[in-house]
């Protein structure tokens, strides 16, 4: 018994110290840079009218969230489903400040709404836009080491990403100082727009059976979702930022078509789950402590025998 008791110890031991490995990890803080979380360069199919137009409100919500509202089309009723000749739109409402405190957990970022109305099918649509993002990331409870992107060519250096954005024309190269590249996540989404006729029959595969649902497309160049190997208190940590239908998080939409039913408010939330991947000697202890228990307990069971 007292065998078998050390033993369980031990096991114990070993989950409690990786737990406390984790609850000690610390948080990363997200500030949403000065004048990101924005639409820009929208260009809208033939004829050309009416153009589309971007509103944006620095100070939504109490100044707590950026809402940028690309709007499009020209409403029409002819269906009877737009009696409020509502124009179609895209609106973004990105947080200012997020602070990730519980590791595993999903923290909404923003909120992509597509208000799909009836639009006229002789006047221009959006075809193509653009969301210029920056996150500035800090650690209010540990200090924070090196970042790095993770892609299928091997892990890029924040830094470098950052600086490497900054020569796009379409990025502002005064969007951060140099000396915060390293620490900064600079984002810019490229917007592919399908207005689909109202009328059947509609094109596979119309996934939600409206008439017609529409899509567009999310593009980056480091692709989305997206994973980054980040260091707090030299502990390494899994940086998973994805998008989802659902309110919490509970999904991820892999893209890069994203369909929305017609005469609908379509929500697509973006998040940041951060997560502690094990250090070898934690995961070591771990397992020693499990296989001692289960060992412990086997023993006990021939000698009762």
């Amino acid at each position: 018994m007292k065998k078998f008791k050390a033993l369980a110890l031990s096991a114990a031991i070993g989950c409690s110290a990786f737990a406390a490995q984790s609850a000690l990890a610390g948080f990363l803080d997200f500030a949403l840079v000065d004048d990101t979380g924005v639409f820009q360069n929208p260009v809208v199919t033939a004829p050309g009218i009416p153009p589309a137009t971007i509103v944006n409100d620095f100070a939504f919500n109490g100044g707590l969230d950026t809402r940028s509202t690309l709007f499009w089309g020209e409403p029409s009723n002819l269906s009877g489903l737009n009696p409020g000749l509502e124009q179609s739109n895209l609106d973004l409402v990105s947080h200012k400040s997020v602070s990730i405190d519980t590791l595993g957990d999903p923290y909404e970022l923003s909120i992509l709404t597509h208000n799909n109305n009836v639009v006229s099918i002789t006047a221009a649509t959006l075809g193509t836009a653009q969301i210029l993002g920056a996150l500035s990331v800090s650690s209010s409870m540990g200090v924070l080491g090196d970042i790095f992107l993770k892609t299928p060519g091997g892990d890029v250096p924040l830094g470098l990403l950052s600086a490497g954005l900054v020569l796009d024309p379409d990025v502002p190269d005064d969007i951060v100082p140099p000396a915060d590249y390293a620490t900064t996540i600079i984002s810019l989404f490229d917007i592919g727009f399908t207005e689909t006729p109202n009328f059947v029959p509609c094109d596979p595969p119309n996934p939600f059976g409206s008439t017609c649902d529409d899509f567009f497309s999310l593009m980056t160049d480091g692709g989305f979702p997206l994973h980054f190997d980040v260091y707090i208190d030299d502990k390494l940590h899994d940086l998973f930022i994805y998008s989802s239908f659902d309110a919490d998080g509970s999904t991820i939409e892999t893209g890069p078509l994203y369909y929305t039913p017609e005469v609908a408010a379509t929500d697509l939330y973006t998040f940041a789950r951060l997560t502690l991947i094990p250090e070898p000697s934690s995961i070591g202890m771990m397992l020693a402590g499990l296989l001692g228990a289960v060992g412990g307990l086997a023993v006990r069971r021939r000698k009762k025998q």
